[in-house]
């Protein structure tokens, strides 16, 4: 069967409206969708991949700290900028626990309420707890793969934090 030009048009057209609400909901299920609205023009063309050094060089700080330099690098900086390449990469790390455990908890409370339903009140009283309700002392070992994390997301959480400018994407 093929389609007319017209109908291969049309087609592509409500592919690109489907992928795009697709994303929009996606980040609010992740709560970082106030981010994808204030920068939604230049969300559209994110790509990890396509980042520029500068853009590579910040989110790879943030996640990585100070094992992104290599060991002559970090043997000549100085106390104080490791003191705070530090800081920020453990509150990069902070962020993304308790990112994975709300996710963690969305997905529970999701499951939870598909097979045992509204019946059980032990069930909605785990359910009902709020999904943002995180403790710091528990370390999510699952991995960003596992909960559909991409780096262009952690971007944008970075972003939502500030652990990244609120300009990194226009950043050169």
């Amino acid at each position: 069967m093929n389609f007319t030009e017209e109908q291969q048009k049309q087609l592509s057209i409500q592919k690109n409206i489907k992928k795009l609400t697709e994303r929009e909901e996606r980040y609010m299920y992740f709560g970082i969708y106030e981010t994808y609205i204030a920068q939604k023009d230049l969300i559209q063309r994110l790509d990890y991949t396509k980042l520029n050094p500068r853009q590579h060089f910040l989110f790879k700080r943030v996640l990585h700290g100070i094992n992104m330099y290599k060991p002559e690098e970090r043997q000549d900086m100085h106390w104080d900028k490791k003191r705070r390449i530090k800081k920020v990469w453990i509150k990069g790390q902070n962020t993304i626990n308790e990112w994975k455990q709300e996710i963690s908890n969305r997905k529970v409370n999701y499951y939870l309420k598909s097979v045992f339903g509204d019946n059980s009140n032990i069930i909605n009283g785990i359910v009902n707890t709020p999904a943002n309700e995180t403790m710091k002392e528990y370390k999510n070992r699952l991995t960003l793969k596992e909960l559909s994390i991409t780096y262009e997301d952690l971007i944008l959480k970075f972003i939502s934090v500030g652990l990244l400018p609120p300009n990194y994407l226009s950043l050169k």
